[in-house]
């Protein structure tokens, strides 16, 4: 409830706010490199968490948005809350996120994005999953993801899994065996997408095994897959993934 009453406090703040003090743009740095850069990168171009130098942040338009996103973060995703960070420091957050994307323009990626994108879809076969919601959603991936980071989870799927996308086996106790992706999990049951895109749900006092395969990913390397030329064109097609602008 904490993080809930925060945020309250911040946005009634700013719907009557005071003059707004200068920022102490060293503070708000050093604020952002302790609890941001690690995910969203040094300068807010993005790794493991999307990239926030960019004019537009689809899930805060607005100072307040942010502010929310910041204090309660993003639930089903790496977005954690931050409501620890008290009224002052999400406002340097929110001031200094927002000196990043000022003026902001997507960065230059070698490549050929529409031959890459007949790669996707082609050769790579990537459709096959992400068309049907089995693999991320990948509309945006370009303004979440640097180019490196994306060449890496083509290459090596398994370097980076997110929590969201975790493999399972499972095998009831009639000795059916279902391979999938977690989609939920209580303590009592399991929720899993299969490649097909079926979803089934199962009582976990229902199975024989249930093998959470960490580490693991239900995406193919394809470094020897696509050559050299082809790879950097299908980099430069998802880093043209922006969404809504």
């Amino acid at each position: 409830m904490f993080p809930t009453v925060l945020l309250l406090f911040f946005l009634a703040a700013q719907s009557n706010p005071a003059p707004a003090p200068p920022i102490d743009w060293a503070k708000a740095k050093r604020l952002f490199d302790a609890n941001c850069a690690g995910c969203h990168g040094p300068e807010g171009a993005g790794g493991k968490g999307p990239a926030l130098a960019v004019p537009i942040l689809p899930h805060a338009r607005t100072n307040e948005q942010l502010a929310g996103v910041i204090v309660g973060g993003i639930p089903g995703t790496l977005m954690p809350a931050s409501w620890h960070l008290g009224n002052e420091g999400v406002m340097l957050a929110v001031a200094y996120v927002r000196k990043l994307g000022a003026g902001a323009t997507p960065p230059k990626v070698e490549g050929d994005a529409a031959k890459g994108q007949a790669l996707f879809a082609g050769k790579g076969g990537c459709t096959n999953c992400h068309s049907i919601g089995y693999g991320p959603d990948l509309s945006s991936i370009g303004s979440r993801r640097t180019a490196a980071s994306l060449r890496e989870s083509i290459t090596d799927p398994a370097a980076e899994v997110l929590e969201d996308y975790l493999p399972v086996r499972i095998v009831t106790r009639e000795g059916k065996m279902v391979q999938g992706m977690r989609v939920n999990e209580d303590t009592f049951t399991i929720q899993i997408m299969e490649p097909s895109g079926r979803f089934s749900s199962f009582r976990k006092d229902s199975l024989s095994k249930l093998d959470k395969r960490v580490g693991e990913s239900p995406m193919p390397s394809y470094k020897a897959v696509f050559s050299e030329n082809e790879l950097r064109d299908v980099v430069a097609y998802l880093s043209s993934l922006r969404g809504e602008q």
